[in-house]
């Protein structure tokens, strides 16, 4: 009999709730679907992928934005960049918690020239009952083609 109940939630449970999103795989892949979110102005993934107190700090503490004001930026008049891809990702785990860091390539659709941002960025994910979620970010500008 138990090993039929063990079966049966085994096959009917998903297996990503087994899986640890805060593993390098699954968290490389999550970071990356949180910058193609951002890209595409995915609302829906922002709203449950950010922690309600999210904030993210951008270049040199110029703009200091929160959820709501995210949401608000993708959802209004957003011109979305023509890319935005990852490198040199690396995670630092403790606990519940971890932080990406790497680098961000944005480019923007222009008329004329190639027009593109490249960023280091470090990001504080959490480990919640609702799964992965992100806390903190923080953007510096480290290169521009515009310089």
């Amino acid at each position: 009999m138990f090993r039929f109940v063990k079966y049966a939630l085994l096959t009917f449970i998903s297996p990503t709730v087994f899986a640890d999103c805060l593993a390098p795989t699954e968290l490389k892949a999550l970071d990356y679907a949180y910058e193609q979110a951002i890209r595409q102005a995915d609302a829906d993934f922002l709203e449950n992928t950010l922690l309600p107190q999210y904030v993210w700090v951008h270049n040199h503490a110029v703009v200091y934005e929160t959820k709501s004001m995210l949401l608000a930026r993708v959802a209004e008049n957003y011109t979305a960049p023509k890319s935005r891809e990852q490198t040199e990702v690396s995670i630092r785990r403790q606990g519940n918690t971890a932080v990406v860091t790497g680098l961000s390539t944005v480019d923007k659709f222009t008329d004329g020239p190639r027009r593109a941002n490249r960023y280091h960025y470090m990001r504080t994910w959490v480990k919640t009952e609702a799964g992965c979620q992100l806390l903190a970010a923080q953007t510096m500008k480290v290169w521009s083609t515009e310089e």
